[in-house]
């Protein structure tokens, strides 16, 4: 199993271990709101534990996007429960969204303009949401504070942690490769394509094309670098 995939297990583990359980902070703080509750928390855990089956078992390409929209709908489950409950800006579940970016940050080792379009859309949402109903100002700007703050942090951190984690996957010493296939084997023992390997250990990008001697073994007769 590669590291990123890995890391999609382990923060879904995560959400699965501790979504539900603050539902004991539902019980005592929000008594006449906890079953409503309880189905949110329910519903979002029950998916978590769907993606955390399927991440492994699913073709590489929709790990990611599956993991950030999982992380999306957590955001989203918080500020509902803001909005259920009534309270608005003034609920102290908005810290849940505190947690959402600071493990994002430490975790998700992507670029960091897709990193801060996930803040970006998080915060955005909360405070749509909570707009259609009553709020006093000062609870508005502590949501904007608190969130603001955490968000900027969180996106200089990811840069940092980003950019280290791209140093140490730098391609050094020996890569044992195929000599017939030509799949590089990882630390782990699987075997991977040249290009996700080297895509994933540095910041190359591939773009596919046909070399005149593949050409012509190819395509014989047709002359494909004729100017």
């Amino acid at each position: 199993m590669r590291t990123q995939i890995r890391t999609y297990v382990f923060c879904l583990k995560l959400g699965v271990a501790l979504f539900p359980s603050f539902f004991l902070l539902d019980y005592f703080v929000y008594p006449d709101h906890k079953y409503a509750l309880l189905m949110i928390r329910f519903g979002i855990t029950l998916y978590l534990a769907i993606v955390l089956f399927f991440i492994t078992r699913i073709n590489e390409k929709y790990n990611f996007p599956i993991v950030l929209l999982s992380m999306f709908l957590i955001a989203f489950s918080i500020s509902l429960m803001c909005f259920i409950t009534g309270d608005g800006f003034a609920s102290p579940y908005y810290a849940g969204l505190l947690q959402i970016i600071i493990i994002s940050m430490l975790f998700f080792k992507i670029r960091p303009k897709k990193y801060a379009l996930l803040i970006l859309a998080i915060i955005v949402q909360h405070f749509i949401l909570l707009s259609f109903i009553p709020w006093e100002s000062k609870d508005l700007v502590i949501n904007i504070q608190a969130l603001g703050i955490f968000a900027l942090v969180a996106i200089l951190g990811h840069n940092f942690v980003y950019d280290l984690a791209k140093e140490n996957q730098t391609l050094k010493g020996f890569l044992p490769i195929c000599a017939s296939c030509k799949k590089i084997r990882d630390d782990q023992g699987y075997w991977n394509q040249i290009e996700s390997y080297i895509k994933d250990h540095s910041e190359a990008e591939f773009s596919h094309g046909i070399c005149p001697d593949c050409a012509e073994k190819l395509y014989p007769g047709i002359d494909l670098y004729d100017e």
